[in-house]
């Protein structure tokens, strides 16, 4: 029996509209929810976390299309995909061109997503399946020997350096590929996006960080006053800040915080995320607000397998797996999914790659009104998010941002 490896890679603001496409809202909410139930089950107490929701669910969802029985019910299940299968591709190709910046001034976001389907030489593809992978995914279809497991390796991992531009350079290791391996399935992006209004360096300075109520820590916080959507509540206080630049959908890419009002109240702000994030968002209106972050950088390596098998997708993974959609015979199985993230954050903006891969001014009238503030001095969660299609391209949380 063959084994079948999925390498899945990355990436990833105004009032939100509801003039998209019915499929493609359809979509985003379903990565959204999975992106929810995944978080529990990678998430560490005491540890930092990025992942790409985006490039997981884009990367799946390719497996999905070949996926047969049993095999198909338990990723529908664990992937939360309410749309029909047979929208599947053309609807993830819909979205991804929707997110594709504008190409009108120098200062665009950059968002490039590129999918890959790394077949053994001696691999038979049905010709469905085929055509959902290049013509509806847009995936590269590379033909590549997997008899000779280094190379393979280098080869697929210097194609994911160059989709990240570097920033992950080796996501599969030595042992990921042996001779049995029949296929790799990658999706791959990169975003880096600038503020539009960027961060003074010379106000950055050491700030106390609390990890928990207990403990602190200095930290390098930047600083300024600025008109952005904000939110707050009895538990949470939500901001968003605007990168330069707008969709070909029209939207425009947001980094979104969420920071409990107390360190203490982290958990519970967790679980009220699957219910209430949209709400939260949707709810953001402009006020001033005196702002300080943390500068981090974070590094994150998954693997996979056990949390999709706690959400529900066991025969994926064993000789029960019924991919018969992909070669027409019941020999598949996943062997590995590995997902990685790159994100770093500065005064300057985002740069994030993952490998699983509204210029707002400030109005002389809210001058007037006291500045919110909002200090990111205890752990909190992060998300880019595109504000009108609400596809989650990172979340992530920051528990020291020195480590």
């Amino acid at each position: 029996m063959f084994r079948y490896l999925l390498a899945l890679l990355l990436g990833a603001a105004s009032p939100l509209c509801a003039d998209i496409n019915t499929d493609v809202a359809q979509l985003t909410a379903d990565h959204t929810q999975f992106a929810f139930s995944l978080y529990p089950s990678i998430d560490c107490e005491d540890t930092n976390l990025v992942f790409s929701p985006y490039s997981i669910s884009n990367g799946l969802a390719m497996v999905y299309l070949g996926a047969r029985g049993d095999t198909e019910s338990q990723m529908q299940k664990a992937l939360h995909l309410e749309i029909d299968r047979k929208k599947v591709a053309k609807t993830s190709f819909a979205l991804n061109q929707s997110l594709t910046p504008l190409q009108n001034s120098n200062k665009a976001y950059k968002l490039h997503t590129a999918n890959a389907l790394w077949v053994d030489q001696s691999t038979f593809l049905l010709a469905d399946f085929r055509y959902a992978i290049e013509k509806q995914f847009q995936a590269k279809l590379e033909r590549i020997n997997f008899s000779m497991p280094a190379n393979a390796t280098t080869t697929i991992n210097d194609w994911i350096s160059l989709q990240t531009e570097g920033k992950i350079p080796t996501l599969l290791n030595a042992n990921d590929i042996n001779e049995l391996t029949d296929l790799v399935l990658t999706n791959a992006a990169y975003f880096e996006g600038e503020w539009t209004s960027p961060f003074n360096p010379k106000l950055t300075q050491d700030w106390p960080f609390h990890p928990t109520s207990e403990t602190s820590i200095n930290t390098q916080m930047m600083h300024q006053k600025m008109v952005l959507p904000f939110y707050e509540n009895e538990l949470i206080q939500a901001v968003c800040i605007p990168f330069v630049g707008t969709s070909t959908g029209g939207g425009n890419m947001g980094y979104v915080m969420l920071l409990p009002k107390s360190a203490d109240n982290f958990t519970e702000m967790v679980g009220e995320l699957p219910n209430e994030f949209t709400h939260w968002l949707s709810s953001m209106s402009q006020a001033l607000v005196d702002l300080k972050l943390p500068k981090f950088t974070l590094n994150t390596r998954l693997n996979l397998q056990p949390p999709l098998e706690h959400l529900g997708m066991e025969d994926a993974f064993d000789s029960n797996a019924n991919f018969i959609g992909i070669d027409g015979l019941r020999d598949l199985f996943l062997n590995k999914v590995i997902h990685q993230t790159f994100f770093t954050l500065d005064e300057n903006g985002v740069t994030a790659a993952a490998a699983t891969a509204a210029t707002i001014g400030i109005k002389s009238a809210l001058e007037k009104t006291p500045p919110v503030s909002f200090i990111a001095d205890h752990p909190f969660l992060f998300f880019i998010v595109d504000l009108k299609s609400l596809e989650m391209l990172f979340m992530g949380k920051v528990v020291n941002p020195e480590i």
